[in-house]
Parts: structure tokens; C-alpha cells; sequence
């Protein structure tokens, strides 16, 4: 975990020296070999979150100046979001198939934490197969195409900062990969946050234009917040974000796949459709042997 945060430090540094705490080394102790340490530059915090047209154009600059090596989405080393795993740790030439990847692993996760949810799973099923193909797949189609950027990959209040010595912006405790610029601001969207504020992402969109299609920014939007919400639920004991989630799963699927979403709830079967978020591996597993 400290790996992928100084990993993360780095890349962000490489690109905007002065927009994180530049990382010095990390490791772990000899007396105690499951404790480990992560030695950063020391920034005295100040404002939380920043000003919003500082702190926008900033973030929107590391977007746009930042490259990824391969040209493909993903990150060098796995990352984490807190202590949770993410699946960053590959090169993808879509988009969507990083995204579907890293929303089925929180899937697994919050089944790991919470139980298997029925209703919740079928759900889960019918965003990762319909509408994330159905939502991000034109981002990289019709002569579309989107630039991987580098994401600091968990922005939310107390993760940003102002720096008390020079008033300017920074970021902190970064889960960092190669995604969609537009997946950072999914974290902004639950109202629990200040940076969900209107100012923050319209000045965001001042600085880094909505990509095509544009008419589906929201929806994006709030796909990208299902990963950023379960997380929450699995980090939170007692928090509501798995019935938040569910009801926006539910909101995004009466959009695209009215007729699918009726069927799941009236145990329907449908062709095309895999039985739950696990199949993927079972499916590897097949091929392997």
C-alpha cells in the first residue's frame, strides 16, 4: 500500500512539482516487518478543500500536461483507494474495460464485506455488462477517442489542501492511475463532500472540456460515482452509501435498459446477461485450464 501511494506521489510530482508532496522513500520496519512507513516533504495544511478556481485549474493542468508511458490506461503498480485494492496494475487499450474491472472489484469487495445482496447483485450485473459498455464505449468510438490522464484517483475534502506557506493548492494520499480526466470528479458528486459544490466542477469544465458526448457528462458522472460510493461502504461501518449506490445503479439502468432492468426485477432471465460480477473470474479460471 505505502508502494503504490509513493508510486502515486511520484508520477504527480513528475508532472506538477509543486501540486503534491514530493515522496522520499518508503519501506519497512526491521522490528516489525507488517508495519510500514512512507517519508514524504512536510506541507502544513491549510484551507480544506481550496479555493475552487485555484485548486480547478490546477487539477485540470495535471490532466491535460500529464502522459501516459504506454499510451494506455492504467498505472505501473497497484494502488490502493484507503486500504482497498484497485485494479491498476495493467495497461488497457479501453477505457471501459479498466473501468468495468476496477467497478467489479469493489463489487467483490463490498460482497466480501457485507454479504451477497440479491437484488443488489443483479443490479451490479446489468452496469457492468450494458451500461458501462453502453456509456463509455462511444468516449472511444465514431472517431471519439479520450486521453489517458493521470488521476490522483480518491479527491474528496481531506485530500486537498491549501498550502499554509504559499497559499497554493496540493493533494494528498494519492491512489494515482492512467484513467478518463472525467472519472476524478465521480468523488464530487455525493453531497457529504464541499467539493461537490457547483463552483468546483463548473470551474473544473472551464478549464478541461466535457468530453464527446457531451449530453452524457451527467451520466458519466454518476457512473463514475458507483466506485467512488461503494468504497465508502466498505470503508464505513454503518454508512448508507450500498442503499446510495444501489438506488443509482437503479437511476442509470431505468435510463439506458428500461426493458432489462423490469425483467431482472420480475426474475426474468435474460440472454446476454452473466449471473453476478464473479463470472469474469470463473470465465479465467475456464480458460487456464
Amino acid at each position: 500500500m505505502m508502494q503504490g501511494e509513493f508510486e502515486s506521489l511520484k508520477a504527480l510530482n513528475g508532472v506538477l512539482p509543486d501540486f503534491a508532496p514530493e515522496p522520499y522513500a518508503w519501506g519497512q520496519f526491521k522490528s516489525r516487518p507488517d508495519t510500514h512507513f512512507l517519508l514524504t516533504q512536510f506541507r502544513e495544511v491549510g484551507e480544506q478543500p481550496p479555493n475552487p478556481v485555484k485548486f480547478t485549474a490546477r487539477l485540470a493542468e495535471l490532466h491535460k500536461k500529464s502522459v501516459s508511458p504506454t499510451g494506455k490506461f492504467g498505472f505501473h503498480i497497484q494502488t490502493f483507494h484507503a486500504k482497498l485494492p484497485q485494479i491498476t496494475d495493467c495497461w488497457e487499450d479501453s477505457w471501459a474495460v479498466l473501468y468495468r474491472n476496477q467497478l467489479a472489484q469493489m463489487i467483490r469487495l463490498d460482497d466480501e464485506k457485507h454479504g451477497v445482496w440479491p437484488e443488489f447483485r443483479k443490479l451490479c450485473t446489468l452496469v457492468l455488462d450494458k451500461v458501462i459498455p453502453r456509456l463509455l464505449e462511444p468516449l472511444q468510438s465514431d472517431g471519439r477517442s479520450i486521453k489517458p490522464c493521470l488521476v490522483h484517483g480518491d479527491l474528496w475534502d481531506e485530500n486537498t489542501a491549501t498550502d499554509v506557506d504559499t497559499g497554493e493548492p496540493f493533494v494528498f494520499d494519492a491512489g494515482s492511475f492512467y484513467g478518463h480526466n472525467e472519472y476524478e470528479i465521480g468523488n464530487w458528486r455525493a453531497a457529504r463532500h464541499r467539493l461537490s459544490d457547483k463552483m468546483y466542477v463548473r470551474n473544473y469544465k472551464r478549464n478541461f472540456p466535457m468530453s464527446e458526448p457531451e449530453d452524457e457528462w451527467d451520466d458519466r458522472n454518476l457512473l463514475y460515482s458507483l466506485r467512488y460510493d461503494l468504497g465508502t461502504a466498505i470503508l464505513i461501518p454503518g454508512c448508507n452509501q450500498r442503499q446510495v449506490v444501489k438506488e443509482n445503479m437503479t437511476l442509470l439502468c431505468e435510463r439506458f435498459f428500461p426493458e432489462e432492468l423490469r425483467a431482472l426485477q420480475g426474475d426474468v432471465p435474460m440472454p446476454g446477461l452473466r449471473d453476478n460480477a464473479s463470472d469474469d473470474e470463473e470465465e479465467e479460471e475456464e480458460e487456464e485450464e
